[in-house]
């Protein structure tokens, strides 16, 4: 009988080591595959922030570029019809390679750098008219659309623009009045781009300020 006993006590003691054992290799295998998918997350993530930095600078490169040919169409008028803080209208020295035929032809465009609904950066680029009669352009004709990049996540308290004097002082409010776009010497572009809305990414945000030298040199179109 003591034999029985014990031989059923060991047998009891081993099918628990084996309990004890299965838990721990759960166990185990649990903490492998919480790794790995922290790691999966890690790299995907990586790649969302690389992504996301890759078309901010982008629309960076493409706004900083046209808004410094911003310029004057006459002594002591602004380069700026519209400051806001999410979209500007301004004209500019923009692909004037003097091919043209005529002063209208080489004339200043006006430019229009906007965020739509899609959260799209959209650039309209409108040439003078023809009938223009220099400095006076007119601007009736169709806008050519040109699509800048996409993913804008700007909130209303991260403007994508800012406007400062030459002193370095921000001008405010927006949109600007007329008075205040005389004063503009300088644009603060602020980007935040946001690719990827199912991670937990945080946007990549790039910051420039384009200084104008054709306001600061008082260079115009006068004719």
């Amino acid at each position: 009988m003591t034999r029985i006993r014990r031989a059923r006590g060991a047998r009891g003691q081993t099918l628990f080591e084996v309990v004890v054992v299965v838990a721990l290799l759960s166990l185990v295998m649990t903490m492998v595959y919480k790794g790995i998918d922290s790691a999966t997350n890690a790299i995907t993530g990586t790649e969302k922030r690389l992504a996301n930095l890759d078309e901010a600078r982008v629309l960076m490169a493409v706004t900083t570029k046209d808004l410094r040919t911003a310029t004057r169409l006459q002594p002591g008028t602004s380069p700026f019809v519209l400051a806001d803080s999410r979209e500007v209208v301004f004209y500019a020295n923009l692909n004037n390679d003097g091919s043209g035929s005529t002063v209208v032809a080489n004339g200043p465009r006006k430019v229009r750098i906007y965020v739509d609904a899609s959260s799209q950066l959209i650039e309209q680029v409108t040439k003078p008219d023809a009938a223009s009669v220099p400095p006076a352009y007119t601007y009736n004709g169709a806008a050519t659309n040109r699509f800048v990049g996409r993913f804008i996540a700007n909130t209303a308290s991260n403007p994508i623009f800012r406007y400062f004097d030459s002193n370095g002082n921000e001008l405010t409010p927006e949109p600007l009045s007329a008075t205040a776009r005389l004063g503009v010497d300088s644009v603060q572009i602020m980007l935040s781009i946001r690719k990827s809305t199912t991670l937990k990414v945080a946007n990549t945000t790039l910051l420039n300020t384009v200084r104008l030298p054709n306001v600061d040199y008082q260079n115009t179109f006068g004719g």
